[in-house]
């Protein structure tokens, strides 16, 4: 899933808008990591030292942590959060039955489910929840609030309903007809209820609109004492089913290796039924407005406060359920009773903040964590910790439109592959904070689908890359004057980027000047996220659509033949729903949508080794790196917990050493500057 950027920052909110997103599940926790991948890059200029115990300066005495970012919240309401800055709010608030544990995105630990069972081809997930935890207003949480929660998070068709896509839901059904119902639900409707929906035969979309509006009115009139409604949640045949008080049923449409995955993310989140029907209900193919600003949470901590585009603060739950004897460390109570988020309009008023004490933390997630140029000037600041480089799982890459001239030349493509020098661009741009790798997936955390039959990335060769487009017919002007195929036809592209991403626009500077070395005219068009969006809803063959441009992709959680291989590469993911270059290939069509649906991971793997060699000869992206991230506090906060997937701090684990004990962090420290 793209996120993080034009993607969890845009793209999805583009997703938003397509319906036709797909989730698949991968199980890393049984992985081996394969020999031939190497470990991180260690970043330039950076230190590896051990995790400091004693500290120079004071903690505030308000216990009070300020944080510095510079991009609000989209949305707090889980079944609508689909941007970076959502997750650290809606972590800290809201709870899923399972959870991350700590730093590893691939394992989980129990939260509001103490346990589960699996059934043996992986199509029945039964979750058994806690009795004693609730909201912060003292409801229960039982398998009921969770019925409710994923059914709603579906019937609102927003980002949280694209992850149970072909799980819980049928994906092809929601394209077509605009509206996503659980499945069996309808049926359950017209015999528990009485209803009759037109016939799906005859008329699929009036029929699933009819459902999704009798759902809706189901959940918006929420009550767990009406028989009907407890006859419908129980009812077997449909894609959750309520076995008891506190037991509640997944049965997929597909068999997924690791379910946990989809049931560890925000869109999983539960909500309270009553909080929702009183502050306007559920509406299909809709947002809840009140719910975007507001939150009545389970865990840590509560929402105290929300001004939009200026900050957030959040403070200890003073009722909650785990306080006194936490089931695990990422349950944990909150330690430091108030965290405000505030939000700057420039990562220089955000690093001043920082440098002045008005701030004791920077957020490390991608895009809000200042760029590696900012990194000499934040490291100058006197007992400052660095956390990081966290490794993202995520991609950035050059995308071209494969259905448009002249990047429907494969010659074109491969060209342009050897003539960038992706090292280069990782060196002097990112400082080290990236891998470079050979796509669609990246190398970290190591998995056994990364480059499975061992191709070597395509070496920096402009000389090839001047001979491949010459036998092409193009003429290129080079640096010195040169001119080779004088009666060719010169190549001038147009290279799209997000004008406000500080490391995007040195890094098509240089793209720029490597493409010129080979002759090729290169016009940057450096325009807002907006704006690329607005070009990235035209079809492939339009001249509206951006034909060259630069991008970045993060997953939701691990699973990489899903999240990357088969949204980046897939013809049916066509444009913003993820396969950008809109590459049409019919082998990799049919071996992507087979291995995303494959639990063995021998097969699959085998299944990824054809699917490598075949992008690899068509060349429909130039994969440049894998992002790390980082961030920043002072020397005295400690607990310091980074998950790729939570997209910021874990607040709750985090607390303030006041000189007596140990400084434990989950996030390795790489840095720390000297004491003033």
């Amino acid at each position: 899933m793209m996120r993080k950027g034009l993607s969890k920052s845009a793209t999805v909110a583009i997703a938003i808008i397509i319906v036709i997103i797909v989730i698949g599940v991968a199980a890393y926790m049984l992985y081996k990591p394969p020999t031939k991948v190497s470990k991180p890059v260690t970043p330039s200029n950076v230190t590896t030292v051990t995790p400091t115990t004693t500290t120079t300066v004071t903690p505030p005495s308000n216990n009070t942590l300020i944080v510095a970012e510079t991009t609000p919240p989209d949305s707090l309401d889980p079944a609508i959060a689909a941007y970076t800055q959502d997750m650290e709010v809606l972590y800290s608030c809201y709870q899923t039955l399972v959870i991350f544990n700590g730093t590893d995105p691939s394992t989980f630990l129990p939260s509001l489910a103490y346990n589960w069972t699996i059934s043996s081809n992986y199509l029945n997930w039964t979750f058994y929840i806690r009795q004693g935890a609730y909201f912060q207003n003292g409801d229960q949480i039982n398998a009921t609030t969770v019925w409710f929660s994923i059914y709603r998070s579906i019937v609102m068709n927003q980002f949280g309903a694209f992850n149970f896509l072909d799980l819980l839901y049928n994906g092809t059904t929601a394209s077509v007809t605009g509206y996503a119902t659980p499945w069996g639900v309808c049926r359950a409707m017209e015999q528990i209820f009485g209803l009759q929906f037109p016939n799906p035969q005859t008329n699929l979309t009036g029929y699933e609109e009819e459902c999704a509006y009798a759902l809706a009115n189901v959940l918006s009139n929420f009550n767990v004492h009406n028989q009907s409604i407890v006859e419908l949640m129980e009812y077997p045949d449909q894609a959750a089913v309520v076995k008891g008080p506190y037991e509640i049923q997944f049965n997929l449409l597909a068999p997924y290796y690791d379910y946990l995955g989809v049931m560890s993310g925000s869109w999983a989140m539960i909500v309270d039924p009553t909080f929702v029907d009183q502050n306007g209900g559920v509406q299909p193919d809709s947002t809840t407005s009140y719910l975007s600003t507001n939150m009545l949470c389970s865990g840590p901590y509560t929402l105290k406060q929300y001004i939009p585009g200026e900050e957030i603060v959040l403070t200890a739950n003073p009722n909650y359920w785990a306080a006194k004897n936490p089931p695990n460390f990422m349950l944990t109570p909150a330690h430091i009773q108030n965290i405000v988020i505030k939000y700057y309009t420039s990562f220089d008023e955000e690093i001043l903040a920082f440098k002045t004490g008005s701030a004791q933390a920077i957020d490390p997630s991608p895009h809000e964590s200042p760029p590696p140029i900012y990194l000499s000037t934040v490291l100058s600041i006197p007992n400052v910790v660095m956390y990081g480089p966290v490794w993202s799982g995520g991609d950035v890459f050059l995308v071209f439109d494969t259905q448009r001239y002249p990047y429907n030349l494969t010659v074109v493509r491969e060209a342009f592959a050897y003539a960038i020098n992706t090292t280069e661009i990782i060196d002097t741009v990112l400082k080290g904070f990236g891998a470079p790798y050979l796509g669609p997936i990246p190398p970290y955390p190591p998995n056994p689908y990364y480059n499975p039959g061992n191709l070597p990335p395509y070496p920096y060769d402009p000389n090839k890359a001047i001979e491949l487009l010459a036998s092409a017919g193009f003429q290129l002007t080079l640096p010195n004057g040169t001119v080779i195929n004088p009666n060719g036809k010169p190549l001038t592209v147009h290279l799209w980027y997000i004008s406000t991403d500080l490391t995007f626009t040195q890094e098509v500077q240089m793209i720029q000047q490597m493409l010129s070395n080979i002759g090729v005219n290169v016009i940057l068009e450096g325009v807002p996220v907006s704006y690329l969006v607005s070009a990235m809803e035209n079809p492939p063959t339009s001249p509206q659509y951006p034909g060259f441009f630069l991008l970045d992709w993060f997953p939701d959680w691990w699973d990489p033949v899903a999240q990357e291989a088969w949204f980046i590469l897939n013809v049916d993911f066509g444009g913003i729903s993820g396969n950008e270059a809109w590459y049409n290939n019919s082998l990799v069509n049919t071996l992507t949508t087979e291995a995303v649906f494959t639990t063995n991971i021998t097969q699959r793997v085998g299944l990824m080794e054809q699917i490598y060699a075949q992008v690899y000869k068509d060349v429909p992206y130039i994969w440049l790196y894998e992002p790390a991230f980082y961030g920043f506090t002072y020397k005295y906060i400690c607990g310091v917990l980074v998950n790729p997937l939570i997209t910021g701090f874990y607040y709750p684990t985090m607390y303030f050493y006041n000189g007596t004990g140990t400084c434990i962090n989950y996030t390795p420290i790489y840095t720390t500057t000297s004491s003033s």
